[in-house]
């Protein structure tokens, strides 16, 4: 199958996150498949969720393929940050993929399943690894790219060499047609062999840690790895505000 298109720009992708842009000259090279490796509450949602607004933003087509929360309460928490989506959803230029409602459709009230899609309702039952694959490979005529919200709800129900095999394929659609992608990733909920071999096989590896300092939480982030470029030798401090992820910038990529 081709997936090749006629893409056009410059050798690195903005993320949408002004400040990492600015640490990383730019954005990210073409075809990367980045992990973010996040602590629980350190706000990896959230990037992920301006990570779709910048591609949206930048004239891309995404998808977001969520197994951890609805997407409607995604949509929501967008809209909630002014990140305005619903007309890139009624153009389609934006598609999420549901794989959270599918797990709970045999075990959920029929009150809360009555109003269910069409197209929701066939995919009642549907492997959540197989629509993983069949999402990455869909072939796409434009720029684009992708979210994968998280890879450790498959790390939890699939062996790692599925997990390894599934990351693989994305990042060699991703090689192949130019786009980025972003997969989370938990991190302290897998054990330290499983979290190395993910940091391994991705292109780029994002880390978001936050520690307690006296009455105030600090939050960084640490860019541990990021194909063809040098990365910053620190960690960065980040700031959650009204606009998003805002990352200090004083240090530049040299």
């Amino acid at each position: 199958m081709d997936y090749s298109f006629d893409g056009t720009g410059g050798y690195r992708i903005p993320t949408g996150i002004a400040g990492l842009d600015v640490q990383l000259g730019g954005g990210v090279p073409q075809g990367t498949t980045i992990l973010i490796l996040a602590e629980p509450g350190a706000n990896s949602d959230m990037f992920a969720q301006q990570f779709v607004y910048g591609g949206l933003l930048n004239g891309e087509n995404v998808f977001y393929f969520t197994s951890e929360h609805p997407a409607n309460e995604i949509v929501h928490e967008m809209d909630e940050m002014r990140w305005d989506v619903e007309k890139y959803l009624e153009e389609g230029v934006l598609e999420f993929v549901d794989a959270y409602g599918p797990r709970f459709y045999n075990v959920l009230p029929k009150e809360f399943t009555s109003n269910i899609s069409a197209k929701d309702f066939l995919k009642k039952g549907t492997d959540s690894m197989n629509l993983l694959k069949a999402t990455v490979t869909q072939k796409r005529d434009v720029r684009y790219r992708g979210v994968i919200d998280s890879i450790s709800y498959f790390l939890r129900c699939y062996s790692l060499n599925n997990v390894v095999d599934a990351i693989e394929l994305v990042s060699s659609i991703g090689k192949a047609t130019g786009a980025i992608h972003l997969i989370l990733m938990t991190s302290g909920m897998h054990d330290p062999v499983t979290e190395n071999t993910l940091r391994h096989i991705c292109d780029g590896v994002i880390e978001f840690r936050i520690r307690e300092r006296g009455s105030e939480i600090e939050r960084n982030i640490m860019i541990r790895k990021m194909r063809g470029m040098i990365v910053p030798n620190r960690t960065i401090s980040y700031m959650v505000t009204h606009k998003g992820i805002e990352l200090e910038t004083t240090t530049r990529v040299l």
